[in-house]
């Protein structure tokens, strides 16, 4: 089962020959997760184009789309570190290579779950929106 061929090369790190295909991939994926929850990060310290908001009263809604959205890039970012570790152990530490990829699954249920939330409080947002400029209009 073990592909190692001697005790010297127990202390080498890396996957064996029939694990790689599966090693890149995980290298890509945590890469890729932590990078684009930088990168949200980044545009939501930047603001978005298009994202204009003069109302006071949006100042409440914009305090939370912001303090929701910094938790969902820090979500991507752990998942992205659950995903490296995940990659790193390999299947051959089996308790901790499956407690790392069911965890990253979780974590992105959680993110699937809180832009649902995000997408309610913005259709409320503006549905609210909507009707101050209709009464400010009659």
């Amino acid at each position: 089962m073990s592909s190692l061929k001697s005790p010297t090369d127990a202390s080498i790190p890396f996957p064996s020959l029939d694990n790689q295909p599966m090693f890149a991939g995980g290298l890509i994926l945590a890469a890729t997760l932590i990078f684009f929850s930088i990168w949200l990060f980044r545009s939501e310290q930047l603001g978005w184009p298009n994202d204009v908001y003069d109302d006071p009263a949006d100042e409440l809604y914009l305090r939370r789309r912001s303090r929701s959205r910094k938790r969902v890039n820090a979500l991507f970012f752990v998942c992205g570190l659950l995903v490296l570790a995940a990659t790193l152990a390999t299947p051959e530490h089996r308790v901790f290579w499956i407690g790392c990829w069911m965890s990253a699954m979780v974590v992105l249920c959680t993110i699937v779950a809180l832009a649902a939330l995000d997408i309610v409080r913005t259709m409320l947002h503006h549905r609210h929106r909507l009707d101050r400029m209709r009464k400010e209009r009659s």
